[in-house]
């Protein structure tokens, strides 16, 4: 399977299994609850909303059907969403009214969220199944019509990342491997290789202050952004998908050490050595925000990325990935979706959902509202998206179609989802 379906799955299963042992469930102690810490719960507030029946909630602001199924996240910028489907169709949807902009049709179905830089949005297109070649799309944001394509040959291809300048695109097959794959280095004007690399079968890349650092199957490889020199490469046990954060100075991420379960390390940037490592329970999430890491597992934490140091741990376990503070406070999923002080991890609010859903994600905060990500034990697995009061923790709706949705993306104004050929603004 491609890639990003791979590494998709890997990082479900990281926090299904640590749902399924227990570590993101409540484990709050009574005794040490803060006194000012609300909880809400979904029979507080009401069950999800359907709309299958055809009626338009408040909060929908607008939905349009595609005629083919959406096969990734949308994704948004200012005046336009960018979505992808499964017929090979690539459109661009004014996020004031949900009305098409333009459309392209790349032939192949679409692989990959659409990624846009100044005015080039960039897609992967290929065929499912083995030996079936994927190609690179880059389209002009404002007619839809294709600046280049880039084809290596090479099975399927990831976008691992994207700068003012430069594209960077990995290859895979269907049988993981820590190297025998390509990094290639793409101009953002023309699809022209800049440079290539060796890297391993990729679960995402980081590019940051001249570096672009790539975790793959079982090795972790560092090259220079834009002459594509190799600075270090390292092997890596059991890494846990979408941990990996950069500073100017240290790159951290999870990976299992010794038999320690989702230990986190923090290496040094130049070099790939190891600086320090933290093993204060299992780790499976992080985010970076001013300066400082949180860290989500068996237990939620801040540290310093560069020396590891912990500012303070709490009691209760989450999941930090995608939502970074807003206006102090921390928002963490698991079984319940918690709002902690950020300078202190003191516990704020709870929320509970109802009793289908399995686990939440903070997915953002857009004006005063955290949307919100969440699986079920049953199909289909990705039914329900919230919104909450980011001050009380109370919901505000939720969005129910009775089909597998797409995660959540989000505008300046608004958040996007897909379900089956149809996307939905939600405010």
């Amino acid at each position: 399977m491609p890639s990003s379906r791979r590494r998709y799955l890997r990082g479900c299963a990281a926090a299904l299994g640590l749902a399924t042992a227990g570590c993101l469930e409540s484990n709050e102690s009574t005794d040490t609850t803060p006194a000012k810490t609300s909880t809400a719960t979904e029979s507080e507030t009401g069950t999800a909303t359907s709309t299958q029946s055809g009626q338009t909630e408040s909060f929908v602001a607008w939905q349009q059907s595609l005629e083919s199924k959406v096969t990734a996240q949308p994704a948004s910028t200012d005046d336009s969403v960018y979505v992808g489907t499964k017929s090979g169709t690539v459109k661009s949807l004014a996020t004031a009214g949900g009305s098409q902009q333009w459309s392209y049709d790349a032939s192949d179905g679409i692989r990959s969220q659409p990624i846009r830089v100044g005015s080039s949005v960039f897609v992967v297109s290929g065929k499912e199944g083995l030996y079936k070649d994927h190609i690179v799309v880059a389209l002009d944001t404002e007619t839809g019509s294709k600046q280049w394509t880039f084809s290596p040959g090479e099975w399927w291809l990831e976008l691992l990342g994207v700068t003012e300048d430069m594209v960077y695109v990995g290859t895979n097959t269907d049988a993981p491997s820590k190297q025998g794959r390509t990094l290639y280095a793409l101009a953002v004007s023309d699809g022209s290789v800049q440079w290539s690399g060796e890297v391993g079968d990729q679960y995402e890349g980081v590019v940051h202050n001249g570096r672009i650092y790539v975790a793959s199957y079982g090795r972790f490889y560092a090259y220079d952004a834009e002459t594509g020199e190799q600075r270090w490469t390292t092997d890596v046990a059991d890494y846990y998908s979408q941990t990996m954060v950069a500073t100017d100075s240290t790159l951290c991420y999870a990976a299992d050490v010794d038999e320690t379960h989702g230990t986190l390390l923090g290496v040094a940037a130049d070099t790939g050595e190891t600086l320090w490592t933290h093993e204060e329970g299992s780790i499976a999430s992080t985010t970076l925000h001013d300066g400082t890491l949180y860290v989500g597992g068996t237990h939620v934490a801040a540290l310093d990325p560069t020396t590891g140091e912990q500012r303070w741990r709490t009691d209760q376990s989450g999941y930090v990935k995608q939502v970074p503070v807003q206006n102090g406070t921390l928002y963490t999923g698991g079984d319940v979706v918690r709002g902690h002080d950020s300078s202190t991890g003191e516990l704020d609010w709870t929320w509970r959902p109802e009793t289908n859903v399995k686990g939440v994600v903070p997915a953002a905060v857009v004006s005063d509202s955290l949307y919100v990500d969440s699986w079920s034990d049953g199909d289909p697995r990705n039914r329900f998206k919230f919104a909450l009061d980011t001050t009380a923790g109370t919901k505000r709706w939720a969005f129910d179609v009775e089909r597998e949705l797409t995660d959540l993306s989000f505008g300046k104004q608004r958040a996007y989802v897909a379900a089956e050929d149809t996307v939905y603004a939600l405010e």
